[in-house]
């Protein structure tokens, strides 16, 4: 999904919402509605994307890495959420998801 793609390579790189909005010269209210999936950017905007994310367009649309930079992003990416959602986790009583599916649905995710 696009705007999971967006929202996690922001969050990689250190930006907020407004952040990344400001660099793009776009509202914060069009960056969150990109990243929630409620609104495509247009073509302008993903090349944008693209350039301040320091991702291809191709891995913004598909999540497919064309470059080893890319693979080495996703990985991270991966990893990253993986940890996150696994510390959340482990502070509720009833622990809906292990290790292992927390990383298939995050793969999933990106990678749709």
């Amino acid at each position: 999904m696009l705007g999971a793609r967006i929202g996690a390579l922001r969050r990689a790189r250190g930006l907020s919402q407004a952040e990344l909005a400001r660099l793009l010269k776009i509202s914060p209210s069009a960056m969150g509605m990109y990243e929630q999936g409620r609104r495509e950017p247009p073509v302008q905007i993903l090349v944008a994307l693209s350039r301040q994310l320091q991702v291809s367009t191709d891995f913004l649309l598909t999540g497919q890495a064309v470059t080893a930079e890319e693979v080495r992003l996703l990985s991270a990416l991966l990893g990253t959420c993986v940890e996150t959602a696994d510390r959340k986790l482990d502070r509720r009583p009833d622990r809906p998801f292990s290790r292992q599916e927390l990383a298939a649905l995050f793969a999933a995710l990106l990678a749709e």
